[in-house]
Formats: structure tokens, sequence, C-alpha cells
């Protein structure tokens, strides 16, 4: 069974050069003599057992597993005592090779020993033992006592060894292993190095928790790793949290450098009310170096065999992403359930590009019954499209196509929205020399496609001249423009003009000032009062079809706006006045906003005419009162305001609050409120409270005060070791506008420098703030 397969195991060899010198001094004696030392050894082939032997260490490096979140200082494992490498290492090619020993025996042709402290510096590295034996002849070093070796990545130790220098073979007994800075280690039986191609070990087993008697391991009966392929196997493989074994694989096969291998992925596992318990082992085909297929089996056990997979191509100026899903008759629904998404991205020079995306789903329950969270249950729409993109110094040209799926029954026929089939817009912003003049093109071209109702082509174009005038006391910018539409239309046997147009012209006159004082406090205080003049005159608009056009959220960007609708079906007519006032606190040690004001209102100078057909018709002397505040005084701590006030009225429209907070001890706490009249009422509260060092709550509640119901809710604990966590979480939130809920169970426990086995819930709030 072959096993994870994406981000591979690295390795780094380490080898031993040429012995260049056998240094003497006064109280350390070389194993070889000076002669010996020259012609026996300096012009042969590099020695290569101790970076043979670590090849089974670096199989393990820290660096490999990719999947280990960063553990927090208090909860790292205890590190082993090693001698810490200072400065930069040494070039180990040009490094020479220093032997020292207490006493040896030599004669020329002969075998030499040496014994006493024997120990081998070259760079980094450092080998040591208490007797060495050389045959010159047959170029064997014989390791007979306890060894150890270390360099700046890895920690070696053995109980006896012999390697063969004309074979690049040997074996070593005992073995123990670790890593520098990192508590991952473990052990082997025996190490057998054969050839430099290839390592055989027995009974070997890998952790990264503290002592003889680890919290979990990972274990083997054998283990043979192919250098040359790039390739490691094991047998008898065995997980085993404690003293329980958790999970055995007979046979399984992993990479053990950068080159990806196909294989099984980890299992996941998780459970919901409406599905039962889901159950799904990925599988990853390493098809090509620049294609990838990943296959998962995943079986619901209250809806029966689903299959899903995702193909990756890359090229060298295409990308491609297929993602597909199929269920083989629905046990509840007794039809098969399916979803595809295709996107792909191309790029036909620096300046032009295009891309696609193609979605459906094979009905409208679909992600209701298989979605992951709100956002996916609550999707209306699925949106394909292909697009042709191009940019320049002054310009940006844009063509594409796009249609919609309806995945939502509340939407009747002739509501979804239009086709476009196709659009084409171009757009150009250049500066006339010097002059402070820019000239500006907006186009659109598109041609509104749907089954029922109006469909044609609308053209629209709006060319300006604007003027600039920017200084450090303040800036005024006057704008004059005309914008002009027109349509083809199939009224599909309605009453109406097949061709109406609109054209009106479009002035503007934007000027502010840039006001700063130092506060007592050493913060800077500005003080940019702003007005903006919008002029549109009055056209009649209300033959004209309504493709894609609604009203703008209003909010502070919209006072300084010149049309309140989106889209080009509508140009509002304007002869207001917008008066506007923002301020705010420049921290002097941080630099940034201590707090932020702005404030903002349009007084209508003439009511305006332009609706579209189902808005109402009211008076406006003044649009609804704009505040928005924020408050940063600490780097962990921020809040902010707006609202949107109608004085008219004397009423709410609409009103935005939220809080974020992270104490020096980790604890956090987000709460928001979003209200908007007669359509929005829910908050939002976020907590995560860190208990002690290793345990962690978190949760969230997402309620609609107007509904009176919970949109989404989750809660869930997380134990956290040095070495291990596990993590527990529920959620419920709604599946479908009915109030259908789906509670969902996610386990998810991770083995720290091996993976995570189970389900993780989707990212919501539950990490300390940064």
């Amino acid at each position: 069974m072959p096993t994870p397969g994406r981000a591979g195991w690295k390795h780094r060899v380490h080898d031993l050069a040429p012995l260049r010198r056998c240094p003497v001094c006064d109280t350390v004696t070389p194993i070889f003599p000076a002669g010996d030392c020259v012609n026996s050894l300096a012009n042969r082939k590099r020695s290569r057992w101790p970076s043979r032997a670590s090849m089974m260490i670096a199989l393990l490096s820290p660096t490999a597993w990719a999947q280990t979140a960063e553990t927090p200082a208090a909860l790292a494992c205890p590190q082993p005592a090693l001698a810490p490498v200072v400065g930069t290492v040494p070039d180990r090619e040009s490094a020479p090779v220093n032997i020292y020993a207490q006493r040896f025996e030599a004669s020329k042709g002969q075998p030499g020993t040496a014994s006493g402290n024997v120990e081998l510096f070259r760079a980094d590295q450092h080998l040591s033992t208490e007797a060495a034996r050389f045959d010159p002849v047959s170029r064997v070093l014989g390791l007979p006592t306890p060894l150890s070796y270390e360099d700046s990545q890895v920690r070696l130790s053995a109980s006896n060894g012999l390697y063969g220098f004309n074979e690049q073979s040997g074996d070593f007994y005992d073995v123990d292993y670790g890593f520098v800075g990192s508590s991952a280690h473990g052990g082997a039986d025996s190490a057998h190095v054969s050839g430099g191609n290839r390592t055989d070990l027995r009974r070997i087993w890998f952790t990264t928790c503290p002592g003889d008697d680890p919290e979990w391991r990972l274990s083997a009966k054998s283990l043979e790793l192919r250098h040359d392929e790039g390739v490691g196997v094991a047998r008898g493989a065995k997980l085993e949290l404690g003293s329980i074994p958790v999970m055995y694989v007979p046979w399984m096969t992993f990479p053990i450098d950068d080159r990806r291998k196909s294989g099984f992925l980890y299992p996941s596992l998780s459970t919901a009310n409406d599905n039962g318990l889901e159950v799904s082992v990925p599988y990853y085909w390493n098809i090509a170096p620049n294609q990838d297929l990943t296959f998962t089996p995943r079986l619901y056990t209250d809806r029966g065999f689903m299959g899903t997979g995702e193909y990756r191509l890359l090229t060298q100026r295409t990308s491609s992403v297929f993602d597909g899903s199929y269920l083989f008759d629905d046990d509840k629904t007794g039809e098969d359930r399916w979803h595809y998404l295709a996107r792909a991205s191309a790029a036909f020079s620096p300046a032009w590009r295009g891309r696609m995306r193609l979605e459906r789903v094979s009905d409208d329950a679909y992600f209701q019954d298989f979605g992951g969270d709100l956002a996916q249950t609550s999707r209306q729409y699925l949106r394909s499209q292909a697009s042709i993109d191009g940019a320049g110094r002054y310009w940006i040209f844009s063509l594409l196509a796009d249609g919609f799926q309806v995945i939502d029954d509340s939407v009747s026929p002739g509501q979804e929205p239009y086709r476009r089939l196709p659009r084409a817009a171009f757009m150009f912003d250049a500066p006339l020399g010097r002059s402070g003049f820019q000239a500006r093109l907006d186009s659109e071209l598109v041609y509104f496609d749907r089954d029922t109702g109006v469909t044609g082509a609308r053209l629209d174009v709006y060319p300006d001249l604007s003027w600039n005038l920017d200084r450090y006391w303040g800036f005024l910018r006057a704008n004059a423009g005309y914008r002009y539409t027109t349509y083809e239309l199939d009224l599909q046997g309605e009453p109406g003009d097949e061709s109406p147009d609109r054209g009106t012209s479009i002035l503007s006159l934007d000027s502010g000032l840039y006001l700063e004082r130092e506060l007592a406090s050493g913060n800077t205080q500005t003080l940019e009062p702003r007005i903006y003049y919008l002029y549109v005159p009055y056209e009649n608009q209300d033959e004209l079809p309504d493709f894609d056009t609604n009203e703008f959220t209003f909010g502070f960007a919209q006072l300084f706006h010149y049309n309140r609708y989106t889209g080009a079906d509508r140009q509002s007519d304007a002869n207001q006045v917008t008066l506007a006032l923002s301020t705010r606190s420049i921290d002097a040690n941080r630099g940034n906003d201590a707090w932020s004001l702005s404030l903002g209102q349009i007084i209508y100078l003439d009511n305006p005419l332009v609706r579209l057909p189902d808005e109402t018709m009211e008076r406006l002397e003044k649009s609804p009162f704009i505040g928005e505040f924020n408050w940063h005084p600490m780097d962990r701590f921020t809040a902010r305001l707006g609202l949107q006030w109608d004085w008219e009225a004397n009423q709410l429209d609409v009103g935005v609050a939220g809080l974020d907070h992270t104490t020096r001890n980790g604890h956090r706490m987000a709460v928001e409120y979003r209200y908007r009249r007669d359509r929005l009422d829910q908050f939002d509260v976020r907590y995560y409270w860190p208990i002690n060092e290793s345990w962690r709550l978190f949760s969230r509640v997402n309620w609609s005060v107007q509904d009176d119901e919970l949109l989404e809710g989750l809660v869930g604990a997380e134990y956290e070791s040095c070495c291990w966590a596990l993590r527990v979480v529920a959620r419920r939130y709604l599946k479908d506008r009915e109030g259908g809920e789906r509670d969902a169970i996610y386990l998810e426990l991770r083995l720290k420098g091996l993976g995570s086995f189970g389900r993780r819930e989707p990212p919501l709030f539950y990490t300390p703030a940064p």
C-alpha cells in the first residue's frame, strides 16, 4: 500500500571527502603514519560510510513533514543536548579530514588499529569511537566499539559497524538517530548500506515524542531505501498510540526526496446527521511531472458510495484543474448525484491571458446535501464563463461569455441572470502630457440572452476628460464626460421600442484640504474636509430594459460616485453636493492610525427622478447620513462602527459594529453585529480560549435576530502536547431556505512529524491572532 505522496520526504547526503592530512601534535597521535596517510588514502575514492548510514535519518528529516504545524515554544518537546554549530559550515568537499587517537599500531601494507578517544573531524562532521581498524588492502574499516556521528543536522549512534570503501557497503547495529534542534528520533536493530544506492534497515521506529516510552511511534519490520529511485519500501508498518496498535499496513511505499510519487494519502473521517458516517481514502497518482490526479473513494453510510477526483495539468503557458464528484444511486433520493468544476488559464503573451470556468451540478439540492458550510449551502447560481483579457500601459480589453445554472427554487422563471454572449469591454486612461489633464474612455458591448423575456444587445460608451491639481495642502479635480447607451432588442412580442437609446452629460467637481496638528500625546491628527459636486441632467429611461442593473449598496464610497446604479441600464440624474469630513490620529510610535472617523451626506439640490421598475418614487432632500469609525489603540485590539441614519424618517437604515481583541495570554474574542432595515439583523460571536499550555476551547455563534434562529454554530476542544494533538469539533448550520439544519462532528488526530488523520473542520477563527 503506497502512502503519502505529494510533499515528498527530503534527504541530504553527508559525504566524507578524501583524507587530506593527518595532523600531529604533542598530545595526539595520528591513526596512520604520515607517509601511509598520503599514499594510501589521499587519492582514493571518498568515504561514504557516515553519510549512507545517516540516510535513514535524513528520510525522516523535519523538512519532510510538511503537514506539521509550528509548535509554540512552551509545547516544544525537550531537545537533546548537542554541540551547537557556530557560524557558517565550511565546504565539506574542500575541508580536510582530521583523525586523532591516543594510541595507534600500524605497519606498511598491514592493517592499522587506533584506540582511545578515536575522533574524525571534517567541517561540521564529527565521528567518535574507542577503537578503529583499517585494512589498506581490502579497504575495510572496522568499528568494533560503540560509535557516534554528528553534523549540523543529524546525530547517529551504533553499537558497532563495518564499512568497505571498495564496495561502498557496510553494516551497523543497534542504531539510534535524531536531529539537531528537533525532538524527532528513533532507532533500528541494523542498517545495511549497499553500493551507495540502497539502504536496508531492520526493525526501525520513529517518533517525535521524548523518552524511551513515547506516546506514539511508527515502526516497521523492514525498511528499504532505494536512493537512485527516490523511493522507500516498508513492510510490516505499524502505528502505535502508547502501547496500543491503531493501524497496521503490511506493505507501503513513499518518496524519500523531492520527486513526487503515487500512493494513498491519509484517510479522513467525519459524521453528519443527514449523511451518516463519512469515510474517505484519497489516492494520489503522479501521472507525469506536469500532471497528476487525486482520486478519493468516499463512503456515506446513509447515502452510498461517491467517487471524487481532482486532475491538474500544468504547461509552460497553461494551467488546468478539473474537480468532479459522482454518487451512484443515492440511497435517499434513488438518483445519481454529481458535480463538476473545470478551471483553466493560459498566458498567450505578457499582455494577453485567457481563462475558463465551467461548473454544473445534477440537482438543486446537491450543495444542501454535500456542502461543507453555510456559504456553499446558500448558493443560488453556478456561473460558467470563458474570457480573454489584454492590458497595456494605458488600456485594458476584455472579451467574455458566461452563463448560469440556477440551483435555488425561490428564483422564478424570468428572474434568473442573463447570459452574456458575449461581453466586450475596452477602457483607455492616459495623461495628456504634463498639462494635468487626463483622458479616459469606458466602453462596453454586450448581448444579453435568456430563455424568457426581453433579450438584445447593448452598447455603452462613456468618454470623459478630467483635470487634477494635487498639492500637499489639498486637491481639486474637475471632470466632464458624456455617456451614451443604445440597444437593439428582441421584445419577444411585447410592445416597445426595439432601438431605444440614452445620452447624458456628467459633470463633477471634487475638492478637499489636508490639515494636521500635533497632539499633546505626540500623535498627529489630520482634518480632511471634502466637497463633491455632481451634475447629471435628467433623461427619461423608463423604456430601457433592465438587464444587469441594481442599486449600489450605499456606503461612504458612494458619496463620491457619478451613478447610484450598477450596470449601464440606468444613469441616475443628479444635481447634488456631498459634504464629507475625515479625521484620524496617527500613532507616533507605531506609524498607523490609532483611530479614524469619516462622516458624510449628500444634499440633493433637485430630487432624483430616475428609477428602476421596482423602485418606489420618494422625494429625496438628503441621503442617509454616513458615519464610519475605526479604533486601533493597540496592536491586538480593533473596533469599528458604521451606520447609515435616515434623518427624515428618523431611523437607522444600516448598522455594522465589530470588535476583535487578543489578550497577551492568547485569549481572542471577535464580535460583529450587522443590521439592514427589513432585511438583515444578526450577530456573529467567536471566541478562542487557551485554558493552559495544552488545552484550548473555541466556539462560534452566528445568530439571526430577525428570524430568531441559529445560522451557524461551532464548539470545539483541542488538546496538544509537544508531539501530538487531538481536536474534536461539533458544528451546526443551515443547509436550505426551509430551515433544514446539518449537524456534523469532526475528529482530527495530528501526530507531529507524521501528519494528521481524520477530517478538519472548515477554517474559521480558532487560532491565536498573529
